[in-house]
């Protein structure tokens, strides 16, 4: 198959695809417009940077059969037009879970071991134990909204700090390292137990500031937030309310609902939040992990072999 990626960036790649049987282009992103693009590809292989392009970009391209992406996230591409021309897309499921899943457990230390205090004496040269007792992992509840790849490694590491660990699923579908699993129904009745909600969720019309006003004022006071999947999952406004009142003790971004995060942003400000530049999968061996899913679906497709990662329209994800 004739497969194009919108960037060289992946060049190194060339032999091993092309020795999958595939005739493969790799365009530059600021060029992708430029006539002398393989627009009869049938194979299209993108990334985040995918938001850049013109919104009828893929119009371009009219024996496109399989869209692979590089993320797990879908919301950048145009999913009703793939949808209408039954354009198979598939995402990076799973690539990127274990250095999320520390992500996690860095981000819980952080808020129990009062890090930003820490550091804000290191940087004046305090020698200075912070004015409350740092916190423990001990026995301590959390509950991760999502029990998917990303929520596995992050329980199993949590596991090790004797922790409860409470998931939730549309369907209250047990999972391995969870010792209770809600569903949709019996989410809310108990949310006032957990020290912890970690957000693991793909971004959906359904899952559309789920944690809003509602949701924290439930939780109990001093509970904390982490969200390392979708921005839109959190009602910011109600966030930064709650993280100012104390009624949340603090919380952990990686996300935003428009990104990067405006400098006006009044999160900001706030002295009990930690944000970071969606980096959580970052890792060492990064741009490897990129390609694990599309590395994988070219050679089942020479091998006429079924593809992983299929995303389902209806479901979102």
């Amino acid at each position: 198959m004739k497969v194009l990626f919108l960037r060289d960036k992946f060049a190194y790649f060339k032999e091993e695809i092309e020795k999958m049987g595939h005739e493969v282009y790799f365009s530059k992103l600021k060029d992708s417009l430029k006539v002398n693009l393989p627009l009869d590809a049938q194979v299209l292989c993108l990334g985040l940077e995918y938001k850049s392009m013109p919104k009828d970009f893929l119009n371009n391209f009219k024996d496109l059969k399989y869209i692979f992406l590089d993320s797990v996230g879908i919301d950048y591409v145009d999913l009703s037009y793939i949808e209408k021309n039954n354009i198979i897309l598939c995402n990076n499921h799973g690539a990127y879970s274990e250095p999320i899943g520390e992500w996690i457990v860095y981000n819980i230390l952080q808020i129990q071991k009062e890090n930003r205090s820490i550091l804000d004496n290191q940087r004046k040269k305090i020698w200075k134990r912070p004015d409350d007792h740092v916190g423990t992992l001990y026995n301590k509840k959390v509950l991760i909204l999502g029990t998917g790849s990303i929520a596995h490694e992050a329980a199993k590491r949590l596991k090790a700090f004797d922790m409860e660990i409470s998931g939730y699923n549309t369907r209250g579908q047990g999972a391995e390292y969870f010792d209770f699993v809600y569903s949709k129904e019996n989410l809310y009745k108990d949310l006032s137990q957990f020290d912890f909600v970690v957000s693991t969720l793909p971004g959906t019309p359904k899952t559309n500031k789920m944690i809003d006003e509602n949701f924290i004022s439930k939780l109990k006071d001093g509970a904390s937030i982490i969200n390392i999947s979708r921005g839109s999952i959190i009602d910011e406004e109600a966030l930064y309310r709650n993280l100012k009142s104390k009624k949340l003790k603090a919380a952990a971004i990686d996300v935003a609902n428009i990104e990067p995060l405006d400098k006006k942003s009044s999160l900001w400000d706030l002295e009990n939040i930690y944000i970071s530049p969606h980096m959580s999968d970052d890792a060492e061996n990064y741009n490897d992990r990129r390609m694990m899913g599309i590395l994988y679906n070219l050679k089942a497709l020479s091998e006429n072999r079924d593809l992983i990662n299929i995303v389902n329209f209806k479901k979102g994800y």
